[in-house]
């Protein structure tokens, strides 16, 4: 067994820990959106920058909008303003060993959105150690940390951030 797949074995026991934890542990109050994290494939924000309408759907600056992109190839394609993450950066059962996604993971966003694949184990980490209020994300049966789970035919964007603002406006908390 090579360490990758120790590493993947081991990440997928924490998942599973995590599980049985957050149905009775996870609580959030319902506020106003000013700060928001997102979670998005190295690849989706190379070919689809998404954060502009999404930072004016919210009604938010742009600074007010964080971005972590995971790159599962572990090629680290620089994209200079953006942090990117892979599998490196983690360590046994799911522990984060990067100082800036352990920054980004502590931050406390009012809203986490994860636009990664939900087959990919360590975007699932990522979610489930944020100190984010609320989390969104694809609807998928292992997708049991998302406070909002949207579904939408294959990997729809657009149609996603639609139904989330919706949502949110809906339970008042964006203007």
């Amino acid at each position: 067994m090579g360490i990758l797949n120790l590493k993947n074995t081991t990440a997928n026991k924490f998942i599973k820990k995590q599980l049985k934890a957050a149905a009775s542990e996870r609580k959030f109050e319902l506020k106003l959106i000013k700060r928001v994290g997102v979670l998005a494939e190295v690849s989706l924000f190379q070919t689809y920058d998404f954060t502009k309408r999404l930072s004016e759907g919210l009604n938010l600056e742009v600074e007010d909008l964080k971005v972590c992109l995971f790159d599962p190839s572990g090629k680290d394609t620089a994209l200079e303003f953006q942090r990117l993450c892979s599998e490196k950066d983690f360590g046994f059962y799911g522990n984060i060993k990067s100082e800036a996604l352990n920054k980004f993971v502590s931050r406390d966003f009012d809203l986490l959105v994860n636009y990664c694949d939900p087959e990919l184990l360590f975007p699932k980490v990522i979610m489930l150690k944020s100190a984010a209020k609320m989390k969104a994300g694809f609807e998928h049966e292992a997708n049991f940390f998302n406070d909002i789970a949207i579904k939408v035919p294959g990997n729809d964007i657009d149609g996603f951030n639609r139904e989330l603002l919706k949502y949110l406006r809906i339970l008042n908390l964006i203007k």
